[in-house]
């Protein structure tokens, strides 16, 4: 492991309000994943650079551009931790105009431009977009209804597979049919069998081992949510790691963060800091050397869970703004 619970959570409250102070009237949702891209990267905020990086995007983004709408703070944090931020968004911006030949524009979209952008080249980039729009209308044709814009971030890293692209369709349908016995959101679900569906191993076992982990957390008194929260459970069920070491990690995470001002009793809810909690046990155990190079199956599920994670953090963020208005 990279670092002790202890030392990750520290990282990442100091992250988080460095961030709530560089850029103001932000959701509480946003600020945590925004702060765990620092955290994932091994990298302290830098207030001065992130609001530059906030500039950078807000200047250079074409009007009414999603590249400028809710994903703004992730993507300034994704910037910040680049050597040259300019020539990063140059980058996102150059493959969000690739992406938008193959998808209908989306903060979802906007999010993968990132994702692509961090790697692969832009001329690599094509290419994954043409397969990720194939995967998508796979996706489409299997479930027409539970398929939309959010979907197109997992098509766009089953994209990256040394897998057929049957080989992951199956896999993903397998998973689903599996998770739906014990999960009802059909939603979560599909996504989580779109993450499992890029690691290697029986759907059997990679959807047993998730379910394993729910029940030990349930039984240990941290009872995990069953909606949007499972990606981030079944990005730790991946880690090539002792169940009951991944699952101790999160329930002392969560045990730290409950101490914590923001997830108090007016502030985040029980569900929402275990799924933070998940999100920086998988931090403790990432390798961070897979940028714009080979990635193996477990890490390239590891990045699509927590891209999905910020997906998430984004639609809770927009129900919590429309149920305030």
């Amino acid at each position: 492991m990279r670092s002790t619970i202890d030392q990750i959570t520290q990282e990442f409250i100091e992250n988080r309000d460095i961030i709530k102070k560089a850029i103001k009237h932000e959701s509480d949702y946003i600020y945590p994943v925004a702060a765990n891209v620092f955290c994932a990267a091994g990298v302290k905020a830098d207030a001065d650079k992130l609001k530059e990086c906030k500039k950078i995007i807000k200047d250079n983004a074409g009007f009414a551009s999603y590249l400028k709408g809710n994903v703004i703070t992730p993507l300034a944090a994704k910037l910040c931790i680049t050597s040259d931020p300019g020539a990063a968004f140059a980058k996102t911006a150059e493959i969000y105009n690739i992406l938008k030949e193959h998808f209908k524009r989306s903060e979802y979209l906007a999010m993968l431009a990132a994702l692509l952008a961090e790697r692969t080249t832009v001329e690599e980039a094509e290419k994954i977009a043409s397969r990720g729009k194939s995967l998508y209308d796979m996706m489409k044709k299997e479930h027409p209804i539970l398929t939309s814009s959010e979907d197109n971030i997992m098509a766009g890293f089953m994209a990256f597979s040394t897998k057929s692209d049957e080989q992951l369709t199956s896999d993903a349908e397998k998973c689903y049919d599996l998770l739906k016995k014990e999960f009802s959101d059909k939603n979560a679900i599909q996504t989580v069998s779109h993450i499992f569906a890029m690691t290697d191993g029986a759907p059997e076992q990679k959807t047993a081992r998730m379910t394993s982990m729910f029940e030990m957390l349930k039984k240990a008194g941290h009872k995990f949510g069953k909606h949007f929260e499972l990606t981030s459970l079944a990005a730790v069920s991946i880690i090539d790691a002792d169940e009951k070491e991944i699952v101790d990690n999160i329930i002392g995470i969560d045990d730290l963060l409950e101490k914590q001002k923001g997830y108090g009793i007016f502030s985040l809810d029980k569900k929402t800091r275990l799924m933070h909690a998940a999100m920086l046990t998988a931090d403790l155990y990432e390798d961070n050397t897979n940028t714009e190079a080979a990635i193996s199956a477990s890490a390239l599920a590891m990045i699509a869970a927590e891209e999905a994670a910020i997906c998430c953090a984004i639609v809770a963020a927009t129900v919590a703004a429309n149920s305030t208005n």
